[in-house]
């Protein structure tokens, strides 16, 4: 099967934005309501606002598989990491800075009704790097932060992400951009 990534800016485009929320709205993400919420409830609206952007992993039959939106945000840095850590996050002219900006993946998610064998994490990740090394070329940056609760931890570790902190119930782990 053949996998596309289109902006749900592009899909909305394409089907009318009656039809896009009617698509959304069958979205289906039993074991992580947030995820679900915000496909259904906010992702058009974080869409016009420029918020975030969405993308939705597509069939060649326009069926969605998935998503994964991105923003820009910022992280503090953890007094806690090693000071090799600390100097690679802060990067060159920032040797003191308590905060630097990153791109954020701030929702991922695989519609219950697609394989696994059709849509893998890799895939995800792949399709989120492309989009953010493209607006690194404009804007610079230095890596992708998400965020992540503990069951998730050792999935992402296994993509070249490296936890970073712990805030609440969410684990911070970002991927360098190189």
């Amino acid at each position: 099967m053949t996998l596309k990534c289109m902006e749900l800016r592009e899909f909305i485009a394409r089907v009318g934005e009656d039809e896009a929320e009617k698509a959304l709205s069958s979205f289906s993400v039993k074991r992580n309501p947030d995820v679900e919420n915000f496909i259904r409830n906010n992702a058009i609206a974080y869409e016009k606002s420029d918020n975030a952007r969405t993308y939705l992993v597509l069939t060649e039959d326009i069926d969605i598989l998935g998503y994964f939106s991105l923003a820009l945000s910022v992280i503090d840095i953890p007094s806690e990491i090693s000071k090799a850590m600390m100097k690679k996050m802060r990067g060159f002219g920032r040797l003191s800075a308590d905060s630097v900006p990153c791109y954020l993946l701030g929702q991922l998610a695989r519609d219950d009704n697609a394989s696994h064998d059709d849509l893998m994490m890799r895939d995800f990740i792949d399709f989120a790097i492309e989009y953010v090394m493209a607006a690194k070329q404009y804007v610079g940056g230095r890596f992708l932060l998400i965020d992540c609760v503990d069951d998730l931890v050792d999935l992402y570790e296994r993509h070249d992400f490296i936890k970073i902190n712990k805030t609440g119930d969410l684990n911070q782990l970002i991927m360098f951009l190189e």
